[in-house]
């Protein structure tokens, strides 16, 4: 009896709907789960740059500071990149060094540019100056080794975080000259 009285009310609704006349409602695009980080390729190169100049100048005033309170780079790089960092920090106050001047950029290149969900990765070629930067010792002698070359090629990783910003994941020598042609 239940299949026959449901039968009824499913036969009486399609007869009720096709008595309605009106507009039908338009049908709504489906809305993306999450919203770029970046809008471009071009956001995401302006993006990296800002990180890397900010984690570049933290990282210069470590140096000249002979690797003092290391811990001030931690809002410039991942978790998984700290322990790196204050590595490099502390081969300076190991070995009583420390750095005159600055190593500068002088161009970054976008390599690749991934994003999903709520999470970006930036890749740059990062070129530097490094003539500006000299090695100096406890008794103040210049260190900084004769054969340096002028400009070193790094590849970054550059990684989202919570707040949408980018921090530096991973960073390594490449050897690729023409890089910064």
């Amino acid at each position: 009896m239940r299949s026959v009285v449901g039968g009824l009310v499913l036969v009486a609704m399609l007869a009720l709907a096709g008595c309605v006349e009106g507009e039908r409602l338009p049908t709504l695009p489906p809305t993306p789960s999450s919203t770029p980080i970046f809008s471009s390729e071009e956001e995401a190169l302006a993006a990296a740059e800002e990180a890397y100049a900010a984690y570049l100048e933290m990282s210069n005033l470590i140096a000249n500071e002979g690797g003092a309170q290391p811990d001030r780079i931690a809002p410039f790089v991942t978790a998984a990149q700290l322990p790196d960092e204050l590595a490099s920090s502390r081969n300076y106050s190991d070995n009583n060094l420390h750095s005159v001047g600055a190593t500068q950029i002088t161009g970054l290149t976008l390599q690749q540019y991934l994003e999903a969900e709520d999470h970006a990765e930036v890749i740059v070629y990062a070129c530097l100056d490094v003539t500006g930067a000299r090695l100096i010792d406890a008794s103040g002698t210049d260190v900084t080794p004769s054969g340096r070359a002028p400009q070193v090629t790094l590849e970054v990783t550059l990684q989202s975080n919570d707040s949408r910003s980018l921090l530096i994941a991973d960073s390594q020598l490449w050897s690729n000259s023409d890089s910064c042609s």
